[in-house]
């Protein structure tokens, strides 16, 4: 099964990173990508239980935190992916995790999911594909945290 795993350091905390990536709506903002909560969590709206809808480009996402632990991370599965026109892909989502770490004065963060697309003679070929693309937006979802957390000092 094929697994992501994107990490990137931030000099903030861990439990200001943590709450920034948290907060799912503000997290997945960006060019073609949108977030909204169905469901909230139990305890805290963006906490374990909670369910979210994410909109990447043409693809829609229905997610579950599984795990929420404060400050060290959480877990998510992937429910659905569809096309927005309505096509269901052939997606199973094993487990998808951030983990928060404190090193050198900031934050490590590593997140990675686990994934296969079952499509006879063509599902390796897409897991493949979806791996590159999908690494590259966790990298630029978690560049666009840090962005907001650490504001450029020059700028």
């Amino acid at each position: 099964m094929p697994e992501i795993h994107t990490s990137l350091l931030f000099k903030s905390t861990p439990e200001k990173v943590f709450a920034a990536l948290a907060e799912h709506v503000v997290f997945f903002q960006g060019p073609e990508m949108a977030c909204r909560l169905l469901e909230a969590g139990n305890g805290e709206s963006n906490g374990f239980g909670a369910v979210r809808e994410i909109r990447s480009g043409s693809f829609v996402f229905v997610e579950s935190i599984t795990r929420f632990e404060r400050p060290t991370g959480f877990d998510y599965r992937v429910s659905s992916l569809r096309h927005a026109s309505g096509w269901k892909l052939p997606f199973r989502h094993e487990r998808g995790w951030l983990e928060l770490t404190a090193e050198n004065g900031g934050t490590r963060v590593d997140w990675r999911s686990r994934f296969s697309i079952a499509i006879p003679l063509l599902g390796r070929l897409l897991e493949r594909r979806f791996a590159k693309v999908a690494g590259r937006g966790f990298e630029k979802l978690l560049l666009a945290a840090r962005r907001r957390l650490e504001p450029d000092p020059v700028a």
